[in-house]
């Protein structure tokens, strides 16, 4: 299917909708249940799967909410396989609250609805995010994983890169996919204001160097994805003739979600990661409020 187009919507547009599927993720974080049940009361949601890398994270899973363990990309194909298979409607209306999922999960639901063919469907899709209060970064852990987000390759090019970064709050992520693709050029992004400013104050404290050093930084408001998706569409077609473009979404995860649509509508953007494995920093999460939300509605064809 192709991306039509996206835009950003108020949690109120969806007040007595009926959703046919909702799909979120289950771990140790405040803010699982929060998109579901301010929707689930708002709406008709007629199917819920929550996926998880274990059942250990779910001491309270709701009645009517399917648990499906996922270990990779091809576990989340087959679940939207077996929805679309079994779906009478022409257009059906999908949920995607991406709040608690790894990048992979949500790239992986992306991925499928640009390349599977399912004739004479138009899907509707809503990818949701639920913002979180602060809390304090963790020490880092040692970047083990720089590499491409799976699930689409790119045949390397001889360009020189050209590597866009959102930074994060925690030290040292950036400064290490920096030095690891060695780019011609780097551009920065940053939220700034934020929705509770303390992120922007240790964000800024502790990726000192990069902003005190780069010549391209751009700020950008925490909510405004109309902005990310004008500026990164801006420099894509300033780059692409004679630079590899990378995307590395280190922040917070609207900016991840709008660099995945950018990366489908133009296949030669790639997305990279930076991680520490299995060893990852646990945040509690918790929600901001219980009816704020960075809601985006998607059409596919």
């Amino acid at each position: 299917m192709e991306l039509k187009y996206g835009i950003q919507l108020q949690p109120e547009a969806l007040h007595q909708k009926e959703i046919d599927l909702f799909i979120f993720a289950g771990n140790h974080e405040g803010r699982v249940y929060t998109a579901y049940e301010y929707f689930e009361s708002h709406s008709t949601i007629h199917k819920s799967i929550m996926l998880c890398y274990n059942e250990g994270y779910v001491a309270d899973l709701h009645n009517r909410i399917e648990l499906r363990v996922v270990s990779d990309q091809a576990e989340i194909f087959n679940i939207l396989d077996s929805f679309f298979s079994n779906s009478s409607k022409p257009d059906p209306i999908l949920f995607i609250d991406y709040s608690c999922m790894t990048k992979p999960w949500y790239y992986a639901i992306i991925l499928y609805l640009s390349n599977r063919v399912i004739a004479n469907l138009k899907v509707t899709c809503y990818f949701s995010y639920t913002p979180s209060l602060f809390s304090d970064p963790q020490e880092p852990k040692h970047n083990t994983e720089i590499s491409p987000l799976p699930g689409k390759y790119i045949i390397p090019t001889d360009k020189p890169k050209a590597l866009i970064v959102c930074l994060g709050y925690e030290q040292k992520k950036a400064e290490g996919i920096i030095d690891h693709l060695d780019p011609k050029l780097s551009y920065i992004y940053y939220t700034n204001p934020a929705l509770d400013q303390q992120f922007v104050t240790v964000l800024e404290a502790n990726n000192k160097y990069i902003l005190s050093t780069s010549n391209n930084v751009t700020k950008y408001r925490f909510d405004d994805l109309l902005f990310l998706e004008r500026e990164l569409t801006g420099l894509y077609f300033a780059l692409k003739d004679d630079y590899s473009i990378i995307i590395a979404p280190l922040g917070p995860k609207p900016f991840t979600f709008v660099s995945m649509l950018l990366s489908v509508k133009y296949p030669d953007i790639d997305i990279w990661r930076v991680g520490s494995g299995s060893d990852i920093n646990e945040y509690t999460r918790e929600p901001f409020a219980t009816d704020c939300f960075i809601l985006s509605e998607t059409r596919w064809n």
